[in-house]
C-alpha cells in the first residue's frame, strides 16, 4: 500500500489522473471500475479535460460500475448511474457496448448482481478500481461485518452509511445496495483509494494501523500488492 499525501483536493485529483492516464497509455482497452460520489469527481473532471484535448484517448477503455442503490425511483438523480454518467461516461463518450452496470430498476437485485458478476468474470479482471472510503471504513457497499462476500451481492446498509449526508438528501428510506464484492475488488490490478471529505479521518487512522479486520473493510486492501492511497490532507 503506497500513500500519496497531497496538499488539497485538486492535488489529490491530479495525482489520481496521472496514474490513470499512464495506465491507459500502456493498455488502451483496460477495464476501469468507476465509482460515484465526490471523492473521484476531480479525477473525472481531469479525464474529461484529457478527452477534449485527445478525443481518441478513451475510445477503447471499458468500464464497470462499482455499486448502486436499491429502491430509488426511475430516473433518480441520486442514483450512482446518474452520477457516473454525468461526471464521466457521457463526458468521455463511453458507449453501452463498453460499459457494465447494475440496473437500479432491476426487479430482482440478487439476480442482477449475479448477472453483473457473470459479466465481470468474462471481461475481467479489473485493471483500475476507483474507491473511496466510508466513515465506517466500508469500500463500495461492502459494509463492516463478521464475514465478507466475494462476489457481487445485495448489501444491507449500516446505520452509519444510512446517516451519511448523501443518503439523507435522497428523501427516500434506503436499506440496500448492489455492489461488487471483495473478490472483484482485490482481483484488480491496481486500486486507487481516495481519502477526502468530512468524517473520514477516523477510518483513515484505522486503515493506517496495518491491522486487517472485516470490521474495517478497507483494511483488507493491505492484502493487495498495488494499492495507491491518495490523501487530501486539507480535509483531515
Amino acid at each position: 500500500m503506497n500513500f500519496h499525501y497531497c496538499a488539497d483536493y485538486d492535488a489529490m485529483s491530479q495525482k489520481g489522473a496521472d496514474l490513470v492516464h499512464f495506465e491507459i497509455a500502456k493498455k488502451p482497452n483496460l477495464l476501469f471500475c468507476v465509482a460515484s460520489g465526490g471523492s473521484p469527481a476531480g479525477l473525472y473532471s481531469l479525464m474529461h479535460q484529457k478527452h477534449r484535448k485527445h478525443p481518441e484517448y478513451f475510445n477503447k477503455v471499458r468500464m464497470i460500475k462499482l455499486d448502486e442503490w436499491v429502491g430509488l425511483p426511475a430516473g433518480s438523480e441520486f442514483s450512482s448511474e446518474f452520477d457516473v454518467q454525468k461526471k464521466l461516461l457521457q463526458k468521455i463518450e463511453i458507449p453501452s457496448s463498453r460499459y457494465i452496470s447494475f440496473d437500479d430498476q432491476a426487479k430482482d437485485p440478487g439476480q442482477e448482481c449475479a448477472r453483473v458478476q457473470a459479466e465481470l468474470d468474462k471481461a475481467g479482471p479489473i485493471d483500475i478500481c476507483i474507491l473511496g472510503i466510508g466513515q465506517n471504513g466500508h469500500i463500495a457497499l461492502n459494509e463492516p461485518a463478521k464475514e465478507m462476500k466475494i462476489d457481487c451481492h445485495v448489501a444491507d446498509l449500516t446505520e452509519t452509511t444510512l446517516g451519511s449526508g448523501m443518503i439523507e438528501k435522497v428523501g427516500i428510506p434506503l436499506k440496500q445496495g448492489m455492489t461488487l464484492g471483495l473478490g472483484g475488488i482485490l482481483s484488480s490490478k491496481m486500486i486507487l483509494l481516495f481519502i477526502t471529505g468530512k468524517g473520514k479521518k477516523a477510518a483513515f487512522e484505522k486503515l493506517k494501523n496495518r491491522q486487517i479486520s472485516t470490521e474495517i473493510p478497507a483494511s483488507l486492501l493491505w492484502l493487495h500488492s498495488n494499492v495507491q492511497v491518495i490523501v487530501d490532507e486539507s480535509s483531515l
